[in-house]
């Protein structure tokens, strides 16, 4: 799998900002057709596509026809419209483009990624593209980390060092200095998580009136980039400098607490706020945040004086959580017939839904490009395996929307590589009648995006987002797939 440093949010945020606005204008236009028309409009309006092309006297115009293509899924003409882009625009944008995907992401090597990166720069020089200076920054900061992953640091903050976009640095920054925490280089990544600290306060804090795209998107990170630089300062015991840090910025984003909670309680604890430590770890643990039982076991003992009614304490808690889920997935409630599908798994062998009639199906739609999606798999790796036992239980982890050529090759990678015991299916037959893939007919807008079946073959539970937390994600699923083996209520 081609790796590619972005997250599900920066790539809304890029393709709804950024990259020529493609809502606007020509394929704004077509959007109908391309969301809710019929294979006939969709092959009428490809054909028109194609008869214009002739007439085209940019790039620009290319790139437009190319993404309207794309979103149509006309492969064979995508392909054929890029190609002659190519050879009519040697040094233009989508020839680089082609040069980063095929030349510098498949590379092998930190050496191999940086003689590829000289190319680049030498055949396509940034000062040709300065309205695009992200699509550098995703290589510099893909080739530091490689270097930070080959043990050369030296080499890893030079290439950070020369990105341009202050917004989304803290996307290189952070990956190389975890890398770097991880070999023990405490001392070459403090700087580096400060300074992604540093950049998303800054965006945060800025007014209102300012804050653009960019600056809304490095915000969002603040809580992520905050607990990196402050773990290490937690590590180090140095709990009162942690501490002012994070008051800081529960000042200035209240609403990132949640991200915040678990550098919060070990800094409060550090300093002997013991019974604020409690607080919130208490409400960790009601959220399924079980990691953080010892924690909250000796604390509840320092502060009672004795371990005397903490189990019937822990199984409150336990109620608590449980409850919620219960009270939250009745937001996700709905009854539908699911539509039928039949489809190849990794060892091609069809499965379909008709044949699992009887059982509660669990559909998971994902790619091995959607961050959120991945995130979620150590939790419903989880979930999978207590009903390793319940025959009357099936996991489905529908493969959609995958962008390279070789797709199956890189999930079959990426399954083997984390040794996930996944039943996956490829979403990629497309009906003859509208050209639309199966998540199109369960009405995806987004991924990841989780379907519960129930055994009559109706969908009684729809889901989306993510969170990494493998014990609430277990109980989730309990929850859902238990009310999904009930009767039907109305």
């Amino acid at each position: 799998m081609k790796t590619k440093i972005l997250t599900a949010a920066l790539v809304f945020s890029i393709s709804a900002a950024f990259a020529q606005k493609q809502a606007n204008g020509k394929y704004q236009q077509y959007l109908p057709i391309i969301e809710k028309g019929t294979l006939m409009q969709k092959d009428s309006l490809t054909n028109v596509l194609m008869g214009e092309l002739k007439t085209y006297k940019s790039e620009d115009e290319y790139r437009t026809t190319i993404n309207i293509l794309r979103s149509l899924g006309k492969e064979e003409q995508q392909s054929s419209v890029e190609a002659l882009a190519k050879k009519k625009y040697p040094k233009g944008s989508l020839t680089r483009d082609a040069f980063i995907t095929d030349v510098f992401y498949n590379a092998s090597t930190p050496v191999q990624k940086e003689n590829a990166y000289n190319e680049l720069i030498k055949k396509w020089p940034v000062k040709n593209f300065s309205e695009e200076p992200l699509t550098y920054d995703y290589v510099l900061a893909n080739l530091a980390q490689s270097f930070a992953n080959d043990g050369n640091a030296p080499k890893a903050i030079h290439y950070l060092g020369e990105m341009k976009e202050r917004f989304w640095r803290g996307n290189g920054y952070i990956p190389v200095g975890q890398i770097l925490l991880s070999a023990g280089d405490t001392i070459t990544a403090a700087p580096l998580l400060k300074i992604a600290m540093d950049d998303s306060y800054y965006y945060l804090t800025l007014p209102e009136n300012q804050k653009d795209n960019k600056a809304r998107f490095a915000a969002m990170g603040y809580a992520s980039s905050m607990s990196a630089y402050v773990n290490i300062l937690v590590a180090q015991k140095k709990y009162a400098e942690a501490l002012g840090y994070i008051e800081n910025a529960l000042k200035a984003a209240p609403e990132q607490a949640d991200g915040l909670a678990t550098v919060y309680y070990k800094s409060l604890m550090g300093t002997g706020r013991k019974l604020e430590a409690y607080n919130i770890l208490t409400k960790l643990y009601a959220k399924g945040q079980f990691a953080v039982e010892n924690d909250l076991k000796t604390l509840y003992t320092e502060l009672n004086g004795s371990a005397q009614g903490y189990d019937n304490f822990n199984a409150l808690l336990k109620k608590e959580l449980t409850q919620n889920i219960r009270n939250h997935i009745k937001e996700m409630a709905t009854f539908k017939p699911a539509p039928n599908f039949e489809l190849l798994n990794l060892k091609g062998e069809k499965v379909s839904l008709a044949s699992l009639k009887g059982k509660v199906v669990v559909l998971d739609f994902w790619a091995t490009w959607c961050q959120p999606c991945v995130r979620s798999f150590p939790g419903m790796k989880a979930a999978q395996e207590s009903y390793a036992d319940d025959k009357d239980v099936q996991f489905l982890f529908m493969n959609t929307w995958e962008r390279d050529k070789n797709y199956k090759e890189n999930v079959v990678s990426f399954i083997t590589k984390n040794n996930y015991p996944f039943e996956v299916l490829y979403d990629d037959q497309k009906d003859p009648q509208t050209g639309e893939v199966m998540a199109a007919k369960f009405g995806v807008k987004g991924i990841p995006a989780k379907f519960i079946i129930d055994k009559d073959g109706n969908i009684r539970y729809f889901l989306t987002g993510s969170t990494p937390n493998v014990d609430y994600i277990k109980l989730e699923m309990k929850e859902l797939i238990e009310a999904a083996k009930k009767p039907y209520k109305g």
